[in-house]
Parts: C-alpha cells; structure tokens; sequence
C-alpha cells in the first residue's frame, strides 16, 4: 500500500526542483503536464535526486503516484485540470475525464467533442 505522507513528500520535492529549473529558464512557466516536462528534463533524474527508490513492484507503484501527482499539480497551476461532464439523453450526468482530468481546455473540449459525436446527449466542461 502506498503511503500518502510519501507521495506528497516526493511531490514536494520534486515540484521544488522543476520551479528551480523554471527560475533559471531550462523548462518553461507554462509546463502543464508530465510529458511537457520530458521535453526539456528527465523526471527520472529528479526521481534519482531525491531517493525515490526503484526495482520492486512497491518502488514502481510510488513512482507512479508521485508522477500522477506531480501532472496534476503542474495543471493546476495553469488554470486546470479541465473535467469533461457527459450529459446522456437520459440518465445521470457523468465525468469521462481522466481521474487526473486534463491540462488544458482545448485538450478537454476536443474529448467532450468526440464523445458527443460518437454517443450523443451533451457535455460542458469543469474545472477544478
């Protein structure tokens, strides 16, 4: 089981060095997501900065939350996470959204736009 405690410390830590990164202009202000991020810096290199451990399944479970972590709060700090909320033509409204939702409002109306498309009903955007 994953240690919440251990996933925000990571996080924090790991957020400290991409704003320092951001401070002396290696990666962008506007990074809103892991996969950005990977265009100017490895986030395996901060993760071996500061001891995430590795090797097991337990080690790959953290690595996966403090990744999950660190993408939502780079969203959140540019205005998102964007949720998508599917209205069906009859039934209860649901987000279709990834857990984490996504980075940007474009990003979050074209997924509203093919579900639409692709089952009817309707959709509005929310964001947290």
């Amino acid at each position: 089981m994953i240690d919440i405690n251990e996933v925000r410390r990571f996080t924090d830590a790991v957020i400290s060095m991409i704003r320092e990164d951001q401070g002396s202009g290696q990666v962008p202000p506007d990074v809103l997501s892991i996969d950005e991020l990977d265009n100017y810096v490895d986030i395996d290199d901060y993760y071996r900065r500061i001891g995430l451990p590795a090797g097991d399944h337990d080690a790959a479970e953290l690595r996966y939350a403090v990744g999950e972590e660190v993408g939502r709060r780079l969203a959140a700090a540019q205005g998102g996470p964007w949720h998508v909320i599917w209205r069906p033509s009859e039934g209860r409204p649901q987000d279709i959204g990834r857990t984490a939702g996504y980075s940007t409002q474009a990003e979050a109306q074209a997924i509203g736009r093919e579900h639409l498309h692709t089952h009817g009903g309707g959709f509005h955007l929310r964001r947290d």
